[in-house]
């Protein structure tokens, strides 16, 4: 019987675990490459407020989360998404700002719920959470 020894059982396992990350990621841009060519429509922005997120294991930061809700197909939806900023005070006049206006957003014509957001800054802060978050998981508040 021929047993793995515990470099190559340690050596296995990293291989798989980066096998599936890479499965991941190859997944997710194939989505976002798909999202491209769905609907677009306005999706109003209803509040905003800064939350607190996990940036890391061990890093937190607060930024400006915001809801909003958009009609496709005849149905209402919602989803969040917050800006990368420079601070808190920064953040907390971008969310007053932000508060009442609205963006363009993709959505899913045969899943409305799954929207996508394709600007990559609004007001010249960098979108986080530009996908729902069953697609893409990256730094975003919690639905």
């Amino acid at each position: 019987m021929n047993l793995m020894t515990s470099t190559e059982a340690k050596a296995t396992a990293i291989g798989l675990i980066l096998l599936v990350l890479l499965a991941r990621l190859v997944w997710v841009k194939v989505r976002a490459r798909r999202s491209k060519s769905w609907p677009k429509t306005w999706a109003a922005i209803h509040s905003a407020e800064m939350e607190v997120m996990d940036l890391d294991d061990k890093n937190e930061i607060e930024l400006p989360c915001f809801t909003f809700s958009y009609v496709a197909a005849g149905e209402n939806y919602s989803g969040r998404f917050s800006l990368f900023t420079d601070g808190e005070e920064e953040g907390e006049r971008l969310a007053r700002k932000m508060a009442g206006r609205e963006i363009e957003i993709q959505y899913d014509p045969k899943r409305p719920s799954t929207w996508y957001i394709p600007d990559k800054k609004i007001e010249g802060y960098e979108v986080e959470q530009k996908m729902s978050p069953h697609l893409l998981e990256k730094l975003h508040p919690s639905d």
